[in-house]
């Protein structure tokens, strides 16, 4: 092995072939050897010493050879060692995997060094070359593969065994290139990302390191986050960093299953057009098919109405108020409706004046009446859409609506069951002392901070998740409204989904395509596509791919998934070399007759960068990314201490 050709720059490697560090590193024995022929030419020399201190004779001539072995016995031991060293080295990179452990306080000194530039751990742009040796030691046998490093340099020597099964996968990916921070411009967040990657893979770490970034870089934005996990490391560090910061009072934790800490999202109180808070509201209606659309409809027709008619009266809708008018409180709205209508068009005393022939109208119910006298009288000349909605909502068999509005009854259940009753619907009467604060998503997206929103979905996934629709419902509509009346310099605005596939609905895909230009960037994480089409449709998860330019891959075990992320990772021309050994002999010619030969044949095939079983092969805190800037690389996420 000494003939091959050896390295001593660091950025060249000692070997040309990957898998040539796949072998017993023989110079580590000869380097044993040589320490023993030193050690025992120490001691023959020594005793030799000694005995002829004490006996005081001269020193025969072959103390002279003895201090000649020794010398050259501990020289050839270093010479060896030295070559070994590397070796060993790069097989412990190869054959053990490593955790990049550092304190957020360390990570944050790290970022801050890259200006304008989001900080994301180490690791190198995979090329080519990588995947070429990735092939090469892939087709190694596992006897071969399975590398150790004595037990005696471990100490010298990273290596741990035991951490390639904690996190899984396989460990030499790293060791293919040269590890470097990893950093990518914020204007590449804003193409929208999405990560794929089972349990465990790391998804939240990534999630929170990119966070933390937006705050690191000093610029005003707001973090909108919507974790069904409610991880502590996640919303701790966060809001350290807001305290940190002198920010601590703009983090805003939601949480149903800690109503005394959490805060109050009114996810009506903004909206350009009225009709907004009917899509707002119908959007966490699952689709189900043709049939499903059509009793969506339905319900945005009956619920737009009621926020018309109440709009029309001058009071402003909650959830409690909304469903309070949906199941019994109809006549209500329709009565103070038309109270509102005949005082604007006749007058406040309407009553006196108009009292003989809203009762001429033949009804004995009062109510009857003044539907009638404006169905039949007022509205040929003095039409009212919002009176003529409510009438047309009031009119309707009870026995079809319930039918049909069944779904929405059942999302306004579950928004206005306790506690969610209180932190989803202020007191409106009260908002000055009303306890905790009631967060208004159009001001935060301009003072900026941070909205934690743990939605409680090991609990409750059915809710978790249309409280996650109804959040991104709420974050679309005001960036439609910075469409209308931005000024353009209004912060940025991250919004992040864990568990997305609970979430998706037509806003987050308007989000996705045209909220770019409104300084909104998106960041999904899901463990597979699978999850996306099982939730939406095969249509929607195309779209979401591509809406979203950046995918970062943790480990995926799904064959859709891994064979989408390694699509997105490309394929080129790569060199295979086959080996090729021929004999022959005859029994015509002489016993010397024999004839042999040799030779290496080098090809080029189009293979994957980066193959679907890889994916599968990640180890956890690894990620393989295409970025929108055409990078493609391969990431270890730094964790803090435990």
């Amino acid at each position: 092995m000494e003939s091959l050709l050896m390295f001593k720059s660091k950025t060249k490697p000692l070997y040309d072939d990957i898998q040539d560090y796949f072998r017993e590193v023989f110079e580590i024995q000869q380097a044993r050897a040589w320490l023993a022929s030193g050690a025992f030419f120490s001691v023959a020399g020594g005793y030799q010493a000694l005995y002829n201190l004490f006996t005081e004779t001269p020193a025969p001539d072959t103390v002279m050879l003895t201090g000649l072995g020794m010398a050259t016995s501990f020289v050839m031991a270093a010479k060896r060692s030295s070559e070994a060293w590397p070796i060993l080295k790069m097989q412990a990179r190869l054959c053990s995997n490593k955790l990049d452990i550092e304190s957020l306080e360390d990570t944050r000194k790290k970022a801050e060094k890259y200006k304008d530039r989001m900080y994301l751990g180490t690791g190198f742009n995979w090329g080519p070359e990588h995947a070429i040796n990735m092939y090469k030691i892939n087709a190694l046998p596992s006897a071969r593969r399975d590398q150790k490093v004595p037990l005696y340099l471990r100490k010298f020597i990273p290596y741990n065994p035991d951490l390639n099964e904690a996190l899984g996968g396989e460990p030499f990916l790293m060791a293919l290139g040269n590890e470097k921070a990893v950093t990518v411009h914020y204007d590449v967040g804003r193409a929208h990302t999405i990560i794929y990657g089972v349990p465990g893979s790391g998804k939240t770490t990534l999630l929170k390191l990119i966070a933390l970034n937006k705050l690191w870089s000093k610029r005003k934005c707001l973090l909108i986050i919507i974790d069904p996990k409610n991880t502590p490391e996640m919303r701790n560090g966060l809001k350290a960093e807001m305290v940190r910061q002198g920010k601590g009072d703009q983090f805003y934790y939601f949480a149903p299953a800690r109503p005394s800490e959490s805060v109050v999202v009114d996810c009506l109180a903004n909206y350009n057009r009225t009709s907004e808070l009917a899509t707002r509201v119908v959007e966490c209606i699952p689709t189900g098919g043709s049939s499903g659309e059509v009793f969506k409809q339905f319900c945005w027709e009956r619920v737009n109405q009621i926020t018309q008619a109440a709009e029309y009266i001058g009071e402003r809708l909650t959830l409690r108020t909304l469903h309070y008018y949906l199941r019994e409180g109809l006549v209500r709205l329709v009565e103070k409706t038309c109270e509102t209508y005949f005082s604007q068009e006749i007058g406040v005393d309407w009553k006196a004046q108009m009292n003989g022939r809203i009762k001429a109208m033949g009804s004995q119910d009062w109510l009857e009446n003044m539907i009638m006298y404006y169905s039949d009288v007022m509205a040929k000349d003095k039409p009212c859409s919002q009176l003529s909605g409510i009438i047309d909502a009031f009119h309707k068999k009870s026995s079809e609506v319930s039918t049909k509005t069944g779904s929405l009854n059942a999302i306004l259940e579950q928004l206005c069951s306790a506690p969610l009753d209180t932190l989803l619907s202020p007191d409106l009467n009260n908002l000055s002392d009303n306890q905790p604060n009631v967060v208004n998503l159009r001001e935060l997206s301009n003072t900026g901070g941070v909205l934690y929103c743990a939605t409680d979905g090991l609990t409750d996934p059915v809710i978790s998740g249309t409280l996650s629709k109804l959040v991104s419902a709420a974050a679309a509509a005001s960036s439609a409204e910075r469409y209308n009346f931005g000024t353009g310099e209004e912060p940025e605005v991250c919004f992040m989904v864990d568990e997305a596939h609970n979430a998706l609905n037509d806003p987050i895909l308007n989000l996705l395509a045209v909220g770019r230009q409104s300084k909104y960037e998106l960041y999904l994480s899901t463990q597979s596509m699978p999850d996306i089409v099982e939730k939406t449709s095969q249509a929607t998860a195309d779209r979401i791919t591509e809406l979203c330019a950046n995918t970062i891959a943790m480990r995926c075990e799904g064959k859709v998934t891994r064979e989408y992320v390694s699509e997105k990772m490309g394929a080129a021309d790569l060199r295979k070399h086959q080996k090729m050994i021929s004999n022959s002999a005859s029994t015509q010619d002489s016993v010397s007759s024999f004839n042999s030969g040799s030779g290496v044949r080098e090809s080029s095939e189009e293979r994957s960068l980066f193959p679907p079983f890889m994916v599968s092969a990640l180890p956890n805190l690894q990620a393989i990314c295409s970025f929108s800037n055409g990078n493609k690389t391969l990431l270890r996420l730094p964790v803090e201490p435990r």
